[in-house]
């Protein structure tokens, strides 16, 4: 049987735990379409309420495939960056409220993928969010510009990251001199709402996400389109398209 890179479990007080399971979880097309697909399986269960995101062992997710995207052509990292792009703002607009369980190191792409969610409850003593691109000498998206017109990256950080991040200490401290932020200093510059240990971080996140639908629930077409009224995807770039997008991932 084949091992699924990510899973999905639901519990009986009606939150869907998605979980990455495949080691650093970098993000490649494979990976992708798997997490793209539990996505569906989330949204296709009427009785979920809110979804808690999380890794295993000592990564949440490392960021991009760099060794893999050495091993395809640039029509594939192409394909890979509106990939991430649309996976990026699908979850910025998912008609749930979500969670990121940060269990362990969230790099780069993986930060970005952490701060796409409505909140973030991250693991104490291990682990850091970081955006590393001023120590790798290489702009936000510069290392895939040379394969596309525009860079998505870019107006993703511009457009969303930095309407959920208003504090410009926060911008200075974690994306410019990218630092290595642990969960405390996580918690003092509002990239994570709460802290916990790892035995009680799925607790944790199920708490913070059921503070956020409060004792009436909240209906999923209307928080998906304050979402998108809020959180506006630029014009002219692509909506999620599941069946176009990503093979095996149609709602």
């Amino acid at each position: 049987m084949e091992k699924r890179l990510v899973t999905v479990d639901f519990t009986e007080d009606g939150f869907a735990i998605v979980r990455m399971r495949n080691g650093e979880n970098r993000l490649n097309l494979v990976f992708l379409d798997s997490l793209n697909q539990a996505l569906n399986e989330v949204e296709r269960n009427t009785e979920c309420r809110a979804m808690i995101t999380t890794g295993e062992g000592k990564f949440y997710c490392n960021g991009y495939d760099l060794e893999w995207m050495k091993t395809v052509d640039s029509e594939t990292v192409d394909k890979l960056q509106k990939a991430v792009d649309n996976s990026l703002w699908r979850f910025m607009h998912f008609p749930l409220p979500t969670v990121a369980a940060i269990n362990g190191h969230a790099f780069g792409g993986g930060a970005f993928l952490a701060m796409s969610h409505d909140y973030r409850v991250m693991r104490t003593y291990r682990g850091w969010i970081s955006w590393n691109e001023t120590h790798l000498k290489s702009r936000l998206g510069d290392m895939l510009l040379k394969h596309l017109s525009i860079n998505l990256v870019l107006d993703f950080f511009l457009n969303a990251f930095s309407k959920k991040v208003l504090d410009m200490k926060t911008i200075r401290e974690a994306v410019l001199f990218g630092k290595r932020v642990t969960a405390d200093q996580a918690k003092e510059l509002f990239l994570v709402d709460s802290m916990a240990e790892l035995s009680d971080l799925i607790p944790k996140a199920k708490q913070v996400a059921q503070e956020a639908l409060g004792p009436n629930g909240i209906d999923r077409d209307m928080l998906q389109k304050m979402k998108q009224d809020i959180y506006v995807r630029p014009p002219g770039d692509e909506p999620f398209l599941p069946e176009t997008n990503l093979k095996g991932s149609k709602l």
